[in-house]
């Protein structure tokens, strides 16, 4: 083969990518005032005590919240100093990416309308509400125990509806708190301490999540309304 005839092989392959390059789909994309009426219709419809129980296989497939992000997303104000919504109760990764492009300022309005897209495709959102702290050490609070966390994966249908909800529990490591009591031996709990306890409370968290498919145990129970939110 000739050096010219190469030449124009190479031209034509390269003409043939850049083609398939130009063709490639756009990624879908919708209005995010959509999704506010959604998380709006969300909010109303929050559970009280006595809804349906999840079943494990009804906490797979949806888009995910963190409760935080949730009620950011729905434009509901919150009190960010309580400890229900800190931020080792409501790790970002439980987030469904898409969520955390709508809240990020500096995501442009672009991305924020095909993450709009993403999350309207979704077949159903479930949110990841903490209920209850009761973390005493990790709140620099004298007492003496393990910590527990109460919590609820609210499934939603695509309207905003609640669906069904599933309670769960998750605790400090037996070990990390059983350290973190035997040095607890001064008047004011060390804030390094308290540090080192929610950090184990998020890493708790984010292993009992795969386990919400398995069968609950009957432990799990919860009646607690949280404040403002019940109907």
């Amino acid at each position: 083969m000739s050096a010219r005839s190469s030449r124009h092989s190479w031209l034509a392959l390269a003409l043939l990518v850049a083609a398939c390059g130009g063709n490639k789909s756009k990624a879908p994309e919708a209005d995010p005032a959509q999704l506010a009426v959604i998380t709006t219709q969300m909010v109303k419809s929050f559970p009280g005590p006595g809804m349906k129980e999840c079943e494990g296989k009804d906490v797979v497939g949806g888009a995910t919240f963190t409760g935080t992000t949730f009620l950011r997303l729905a434009n509901e104000k919150f009190d960010e100093q309580k400890p229900e919504y800190q931020d080792y109760v409501n790790p970002a990764e439980l987030d469904s990416p898409a969520a955390r492009t709508l809240l990020d300022p500096k995501a442009s309005t672009t991305a924020k309308r095909q993450a709009t897209a993403e999350l309207l495709s979704a077949p159903f959102y479930l949110v990841y509400y903490i209920d209850l702290v009761n973390a005493p050490l990790a709140l620099q609070i004298k007492e003496l125990k393990r910590g527990t966390v109460g919590a609820r994966a609210i499934r939603y249908d695509k309207r905003g509806y609640v669906e069904c909800v599933r309670v769960f529990f998750f605790q400090n490591d037996k070990a990390v708190s059983d350290s973190a009591i035997a040095r607890s031996n001064k008047a004011i709990v060390d804030p390094a301490i308290a540090k080192e306890l929610q950090v184990d409370l998020r890493k708790q968290m984010l292993a009992r999540i795969p386990s919400l498919t398995k069968p609950q145990p009957q432990t799990e129970k919860i009646e607690r309304i949280p404040d403002g939110m019940g109907n």
